[in-house]
């Protein structure tokens, strides 16, 4: 509809999250385009990750995109609305589908 070409990442669960965060630092550093993310009844939008290969440990930096309001960056912050989020952030019951918009390859 929009001639936005992307990849679609799906997990059953909020914990295999963990299992994409390799693939979506990839992402980042090749397309650098937001991904959305979308389980249960919630989505947001992830623009970054924090992934130390020796320890295992991962974080998102998850931006809500529901937030309306005035631009004061320290309520958007101390509220989280925006935010690093560790794994459990996202519920192990829920499926998540993920959208990964690519760059095109020339204009």
């Amino acid at each position: 509809m929009l001639g936005v070409s992307c990849r679609i990442l799906t997990v059953s669960s909020g914990v295999e999250l963990v299992d994409l965060a390799p693939e979506l630092a990839r992402h980042f550093s090749t397309n650098g385009t937001p991904v959305m993310i979308g389980g249960g009844v919630l989505a947001h939008t992830i623009v970054g990750v924090a992934h130390n290969r020796e320890s295992g440990e991962v974080r998102y930096l998850v931006l809500d995109p529901h937030y309306t309001g005035p631009d004061n960056l320290q309520t958007i912050h101390s509220k989280g609305w925006v935010g690093w989020k560790k794994p459990d952030f996202w519920a192990k019951t829920a499926f998540y589908n993920l959208c990964l918009p690519l760059r095109p390859l020339s204009f």
